[in-house]
This record gives structure tokens, sequence and C-alpha cells, in this order.
């Protein structure tokens, strides 16, 4: 990203003595590459980089290589270099940070979250990295809104850099390192690529750029660094960014500042030729300064603000938007920091107005989806400030750079550029269409009319699957994807579910779809439930279900997928037995009644959770409604569906060996108790033994009352708390 926005380190006719000196080619290869990564000459410190790398993966070397890979924006190679020295003992700390951009731009964003985290611990003076950090959780949910517009790919990208368009009339100039004609172009060190011109396209009636790319002129375009570039509404006066170089026939290279930097300008272009566009007078811009950078202008429609980009002493951190305006005399005034609600502690860049009030910029220090971002602001007459700068959201940004946002005014096309994954490499430039479909929906009951409210209605089609809830006005409103079919489920208790077919294919421009939806009542118990790993909380992958009709004796096993809801409707006046099942895991069964649910108007529901727990060596767990009459030692008939669930786990894990351990209440002496659960256990194992478990699996223990789960006084004990005190357990003792 910085070769297109910052400086340009002076590397010009240098000579490396003490390479030359060297005591061996490999030495010479590393003295060459660290000098190259130094000087910012990225491009050509990789080669020496990769010849050391050949032999030596020392952390430093994979880093700053991973580095030079970075900042030419061959984001996979700078990934497989980072992930080569982050497993090496002397990664440095500050590339744990690099690296984590480098996955932001890839989408590994849980990735990129966890090395920001390890970073923040060792630089908590460290601002960014918080911004960072929310852009990894924020990103998900900005990629399930639906998209705002279409993206268009220009014919006229080539494989190298075509960034910043703007609008000269009926032109589209932009900004490109394509060589378009047989001359040598020099290279710029710091990618290996030929230096930026400034070209343009005509744009046809239709309002589609040609393919034709034009020169936009020798006085121009130099030696090394022109672009991008913003006009005055009549194209006459061309404010651009050039790199610093002296104009004399001595000194005609680049100028750097004490420091060896070389740094950017704005430049002032006017007098147009009418009949061959080029401009006749060139001259310095007049806030500019040799010791700091100032680029990417853009000007307001009335002529009389210039916002620019610059690195100058006392911003808020890396590289700041400023605004100048003229005053009554046609001066720039001094040039005002637009603030904290717009720059942050990394970079903003590529302003460009539209109109007078609303300002687009690239970001790469606000909430995003990684590297730059486009955001949109307007200014607030009230404040006199730029605020409230919005993420411009899919498709506008990517998890790549995305820069150079310009909106039309006379059409709905804009443009950007853009360095995510195309047919061709590197930055490319796309035409954007604006396009917002918006469904609103209306939810009534089907006899009364009266709006419906809390409906959960949720889209049941690729690639939209959100959820939403209609309001106390039975209404939903909410954007659509472009050129899709949906389906729509709404749902109510109560209520029979519809599914409703809406599609916004052969849909132009923006538009509302308004439907209104009648929801029949239907009299109905459902039984929703979800299976959830007790520990973690989370669902459980992939597992099924077992549900037992007790009066129908009917037994169905139901496959789910992961979090996925179990619906099942329910008979009134019955019980059901159910339990989850999965490999490794426990689950508790639950027993559902329905009794006592008469026919009615309207849906009953019981919302469940069934928790399933890990088998593990050691561990105890409870067998759910494992009872025993007061005194005895026999199974009571409600117990044998959970002894049955029991058998299945123990026949699906076949290596399985268990204990039985059985407890009383604390009625009867301690001897008397401790016999009885032993035969309690004894009972269970024999009730095992019967239906087809191999006695050798099983061991039983009675541990008496010495165990209770209420341990309340046993005087006041009352018969549930006895009850809950008689059950059995089972503990893994091998897996």
């Amino acid at each position: 990203m910085r070769a297109r926005i910052c400086f340009i380190l002076a590397i010009i006719n240098f000579i490396l003595i003490s390479a030359s000196q060297a005591q061996s080619k490999n030495d010479r290869d590393l003295m060459i590459a660290d000098y190259m990564y130094t000087h910012l000459a990225f491009a050509e410190a990789i080669v020496h980089y990769e010849k050391v790398a050949d032999y030596n993966n020392d952390p430093v070397i994979m880093t700053k290589l991973g580095d030079c890979y970075r900042m030419i924006h061959e984001v996979d190679e700078a990934v497989a270099c980072y992930s080569v020295a982050v497993k090496k003992e002397g990664f440095p700390s500050y590339a744990y940070q690099h690296y984590a951009e480098a996955l932001m731009t890839l989408g590994r964003y849980t990735e990129a979250k966890e090395l920001l985290i390890k970073f923040q611990t060792l630089h908590p003076e460290n601002r960014s990295v918080v911004n960072q950090i929310n852009s990894c959780i924020y990103a998900d949910s900005l990629w399930k809104l639906p998209p705002t517009g279409i993206l268009h790919f220009e014919s006229f990208n080539t494989d190298g850099y075509e960034f910043g368009p703007t609008f000269r009339g009926s032109d589209l100039v932009f900004t490109t390192d394509s060589v378009y004609t047989t001359e040598i172009k020099k290279q710029d060190k710091w990618t290996g690529d030929p230096f930026y011109q400034i070209r343009y396209t005509e744009i046809n009636d239709e309002g589609k750029p040609s393919s034709e790319v034009k020169n936009l002129g020798a006085k121009i375009n130099g030696k090394y660094h022109d672009g991008p570039c913003t006009f005055c509404h009549d194209g006459d006066t061309m404010f651009f960014t050039r790199t610093n170089h002296g104009i004399s026939a001595i000194n005609n290279g680049p100028k750097s500042d004490p420091n060896k930097l070389v740094h950017l300008q704005i430049m002032i272009a006017s007098k147009q030729d009418p009949e061959t566009k080029e401009y006749q007078k060139i001259k310095p811009f007049v806030l500019n300064k040799s010791t700091y950078s100032t680029i990417h202008p853009t000007l307001s429609r009335n002529g009389k603000t210039l916002v620019f980009a610059s690195d100058m002493p006392g911003g808020e951190g890396g590289i700041d938007l400023y605004m100048t305006t003229l005053d009554a005399r046609g001066k720039w005034t001094k040039p005002v920091n637009l603030g904290k609600g717009i720059n942050t502690e990394e970079d903003e860049v590529f302003p460009s107005f539209y109109d007078d009030t609303v300002l687009y910029f690239s970001s790469n220090g606000w909430l995003g989806l990684g590297g730059l971002d486009i955001y949109k602001t307007a200014w607030n007459k009230e404040k006199e400030l730029f605020v409230n700068p919005q993420n411009m959201g899919i498709p506008v940004n990517s998890s790549y750079d995305d820069m150079s946002f310009v909106q039309n005014r006379n059409s709905n096309i804009s443009y950007l550029a853009s360095s995510r994954p195309a047919s061709k490499d590197n930055d490319n430039i796309y035409s954007y269409e604006a396009q917002n479909i918006f469904l609103a929906l209306k939810i009534i009951d089907g006899i009364s009319n009266k709006p419906l409210q809390d409906c959960y209605i949720e889209f049941i089609s690729e690639p939209d699957k959100r959820t939403f809830s209609s309001d106390n006005n039975g209404s939903m409103f909410t954007p659509l994807y472009i050129q899709t079919d949906y389906k729509v489920r709404i749902t109510k208790a109560g209520y029979n579910s519809v599914e409703v077919p809406i599609s916004t294919l052969g849909i132009a421009g923006n538009d509302t779809i308004r439907k209104t939806v009648r929801l029949e009542s239907n009299f109905k118990i459902s039984y929703t439930a979800v299976v959830i790993d007790e520990k973690t909380k989370q669902p459980i992958l992939n597992p099924a279900v077992v549900w037992m009709e007790k009066e129908g004796r009917k037994t169905d096993t139901i496959n789910l997928s992961t979090g996925e809801l179990l619906h099942v409707e329910l008979k009134p006046d019955n019980t059901y037995h159910v339990y989850a099942v999965k490999t490794n895991f426990y689950s508790k069964e639950k027993f559902i009644s329905t009794k006592g649910i008469s026919t009615g108007i309207g849906t009953t529901n019981i919302v469940d959770t069934l928790f399933m727990k890990k088998l593990e060596i050691g561990e105890v767990y409870k067998i759910d409604n494992i009872y025993y009459d007061y005194n005895k030692a026999t199974i009571r008939e409600d117990a044998k569906p959970s002894l049955d669930q029991l058998i299945n786990l123990l026949n699906q894990n076949p290596t399985m060996q268990i204990q039985l351990n059985s407890h009383t209440d604390c009625r009867g002496s301690d001897l008397y108790n401790m016999k009885l659960s032993q035969n309690r256990a004894r009972s269970v194992v024999n009730y095992l033994v019967e239906r087809g478990i191999s006695a050798d699996r099983l061991k039983f223990k009675g541990f008496g009352e010495t165990n209770p789960v209420s341990n309340t006084d046993c005087l006041k004990c009352t018969e549930e708390q006895h009850q809950e005190n008689r059950r059995t357990e089972f503990q893994i003792t091998a897996l």
C-alpha cells in the first residue's frame, strides 16, 4: 500500500564497497539485501534475501523477506515467509502486527486476531492495534450484509497498477505504471515496477470508458512518479502528486531531505490546450515542504476547498487528511488537520470530493475488512467538520486495499481502485453502479387483519441467511441481494408457517419490493431443542436425537447439522422420551409431557436444550430418571428407558468399561444403606447383562447414604429430596 502513497528513498548510483570486501558471496547477498531493505528498495532486496533464505531461514531474515513481499503487495508470499519465521525463537515482536495485517488481507481474521492480541500484549502502548482487533471481529458481520451495488472490471486494466480514477469532463483520468509505448521506462526500486504516470481514456455517451488509453502529456508525466490528480470543474487546472525532483541540468533527479528521504509534493498544472488537452504551465503547490510529503489532492466543486494527505508533523499519526481553503485574496490558507473524527493513528489517504459537502477517503485505521477501506463522510455546517465516516461496505470494500472512490455527478456510475484478486494483477479500476433493493414486509393475522408482532422471519436462500423479527406494526424492512431468488420463511407461535418467494432478478435501479403476508392460526404443540456441549456451551457437531413417543410406542432418530434446531410436533396427552446421540458424548435425557394440554387456538411452544457431556475416563455421569422405591433394589418401569439409553451408549462404544455407582437416601442405618446401594447397583448391572452387555465391561459399587445430592437434615428432607438421593450414576473406567 505505502508504495502508492508514501515516500521514496533516494537510491541513486550507490556502490556497496563493503559488500565487495565481504568474505563470501552469501555474506554479500545478505549485506546487499539488508541495505536494500533499509533503503526501501524492496523488489531488489527480495532477490538477495531469497538467495540467503536458501541456506539460512533465520527468523529475522525471513521476517524481512516477508516485509518486502508485503510492501510490494505479494501477500501470499509474505504470509508464507512470516509463517516460517513466527515458529522460530527470535521472531521480531513488531512483525506480529505485519503478519496479522497480511492475514487480514487474505480474509483470515481469526488467525489475525490471535496475532494482534499477542502483539498488543507485547506493545501495550500501540493504539492502532485496538481497531485492528475490532476489525477482525467486525469484518464477519460486514461480509454478511447485502452488497450495495455492482462492480464492473474495466477493460483498460493491465497487469500493472491502475488507480486514482477521477473525472475531467468526459475523460476518465487515472494513474498507472503500465508502459503503453516502446520507450524504456525507469523502475522504482521499491516495487521493481515502472514509475507512475497519469493517463486518461474517454467516456462514451453511455457512460462507459474506452479501452484506448492516452497520455496526459509530456509536461505532466516526467521521469519519476506522477499521480494521482484532481481537476477544477472546467478541467483547465489540475492538481497532481509528483516526486520531488530538481529541474536544472545539474540536478534533475529526485531531491531528498536531510534523512535521504525523497518526498512527494502537489503540483498545479494550468492553461490547458483545448486541442491537445496538454497543460502549458506547471508550478509547485504553495503548501509543499521539502521535509514531508503532500499528496492526493482533491478539489471541491466550487474550487474553494482542497483536501490532501500528508505526513507533516503534528498529525494524529501515519498519514492524515488536511484541508485548506481560498481566502478573499485568492491565497490558500494554512492547512487544518481534519481531526480525530476522520484521522487515526494509521493512514488516511485518497480523498475525493463529491460536490462541496461529501468526502470519500480510504483508511486502514477505522473498522474495516483489512488493508485500506473506503469511507464516506459529510460536512457538518454547525460543527464545521467532516463527521461520522461510514464504511462503504461490500462490494466497494474487500479485505484487500480499496481506494480512490470517485462519484460521477452526471450518472450513477462511480469508479474506484482495488488490489483484490482479478483477471489482471495488482491494482485495477472498477466502475461501480450503486443499486439498493429493499424488502418491505407486512405480516397480518389472516382473520382479523391485525398486524402480527415478533414474527420470526428467516431468509433460507443462498447467499443470504439472515433472520429478523417483525416490529409492533407487523413490519420488517431490509436491503436485499441484487439478482437473487429468495425464499422467506415466516413463523409465529399459534400460526402456520409460510414460505414466500421473492426475487430481485431483472430489477434495474433502486426499488422496494412490498409484500403483505397473511398467517393462519393453527393449534399445535411444538417442541424445539438445540444440542449443546455442557462444558463449552457450544453446539455439538452433527448430533442425532432419539425421540420416543411412549403412548404410541414410536421411536425415531433425527439427524441434525451443527447448531440446527430440532423441531417436533407433539400430540396432546402424551409423554415423550428424548436424548441426543454423538460418538464420545453422553446425553442428559428428557421426559416431555403434554398431559393436560388440550386443543385450542394457537401453538404451545416447548423450548429446550439437550446437554451432552464428553466421555472421559474417571468422569461421573448421572443416569437421569433412575429412581428406586423406598427400601427396594428392583428396577422401576420408569427407569428402563434411561437404562436402554445407557445400553445404546455401550453398544456405540464397544471398548468402554464403566462402574455403576448407587446411592441411597438417609433413612435406615449406615450398614443397611450400604448393603441396599450395593444391591441396587448390582440390579443395574444385571439389567445390562441380560440385554447383551458383557459383564467384563461392568463393575458396581454402593455408596449408601455417604454422598447425597440434597444435603438437608434427614429429618427435614421431603419425599422428593429422598428420591433425588436414591440414584444411580456411572463412571468411565476405560475407553
